[in-house]
């Protein structure tokens, strides 16, 4: 699924590697976690996030572009939406902007920050209709010389509020999975009315 996402090979080191970042992932503090599975049931899509905390490879590489204000604001309590990802068999049936609500809905932080690549023009523009804002337009991060990324920043406001009931399975063929992850899965299954 994550090969496919992505649109990498799946022998690729960014995929093979990405058992062992998920689980290292899931301890940090305020992890969180969702899945969209097809009638298979078989995984078609996910997002998680956690606290953006000092230290970590990623905010002390995202941190150095931006100006002391900046840094101020965004990184003073931030979450990190670490990775959203739909499976080219089941985009355009808007599960990706589910999965990014779920994961976004009642988070305690002021912001949230997130990087994504260039060439994912779905992303950008799910992201942007959310409110997303770019914070720096292209940057690279040494894992992926070669691919350019931007950093995007929402300000969180408590928009991220979900009422029941809210949701919709496109045409039955998907079901949400959500639960917060707090050392185990607590998996549910948001309804569709």
């Amino acid at each position: 699924m994550f090969a496919g996402a992505l649109g990498f090979p799946k022998r690729h080191a960014r995929v093979t590697s990405f058992a062992g970042t998920i689980s290292r992932h899931a301890v940090y503090g305020g992890f969180r976690a969702f899945g969209a599975f097809n009638t298979d049931p078989k995984l078609v899509g996910f997002s998680y996030g956690y606290t953006c905390v000092p230290g970590r490879w990623w905010r002390e590489t995202i941190a150095r572009p931006l100006t002391v204000e900046q840094r101020d604001y965004w990184l003073a309590d931030a979450f990190e939406l670490a990775e959203l990802h739909v499976h080219p068999a089941a985009q355009g049936l808007k599960l990706g902007g589910q999965l990014h609500d779920q994961v976004m809905h009642g988070l305690p932080h002021q912001t949230a920050l997130l990087s994504v690549m260039h060439r994912s023009e779905r992303a950008r523009h799910l992201y942007a209709s959310r409110g997303w804002l770019t914070l720096v337009d292209e940057m690279r991060f040494p894992t992926e010389p070669r691919t350019p990324f931007s950093l995007l920043g929402l300000a969180l406001s408590g928009q991220w509020s979900v009422v029941s009931g809210q949701w919709s399975v496109v045409s039955g063929q998907w079901s949400v999975v959500s639960g917060k992850f707090e050392g185990r899965s607590a998996f549910r299954l948001a309804t569709a009315e």
